[in-house]
């Protein structure tokens, strides 16, 4: 085989490798760019307050002195103890206890 049929081979086997490369490159940057997306949208949707999360929350509050004024406000909602709390009302409740102490209750 002549140099110069081999060199044209070689430059087309080069040529097919690189746009191999460039696909491969290509299929990476939209994977993971749309992935990045996907998880700007999972960080944007706030997820519903479960049961778990009330009770640690008010739990810290407790722990930190205040497990009489976070009675009262279960009290308040018509409940006895926090699992007889109406879901509904827990985004409320948090921001309620979060309050004490900061000076955004009445109790500060």
């Amino acid at each position: 085989m002549p140099a110069m049929s081999e060199l044209s081979v070689t430059i087309e086997e080069l040529r097919t490798a690189a746009n191999a490369l460039i696909s491969a490159a290509d299929s990476l940057q939209r994977f993971f760019s749309s992935k990045d997306d996907n998880e700007e949208e999972l960080l944007q949707e706030p997820r519903p307050l479960t049961l778990e999360d009330v009770r640690d929350i008010l739990r810290h509050k407790c722990e930190e002195g205040y497990a009489a004024d976070v009675k009262q406000m279960i009290a308040d909602l018509g409940a006895k103890s926090l699992k007889d709390v109406n879901p509904d009302d827990y985004e409320p409740l948090v921001k309620a206890v979060q309050a004490l102490g900061t000076g955004g209750d009445d109790d500060a």
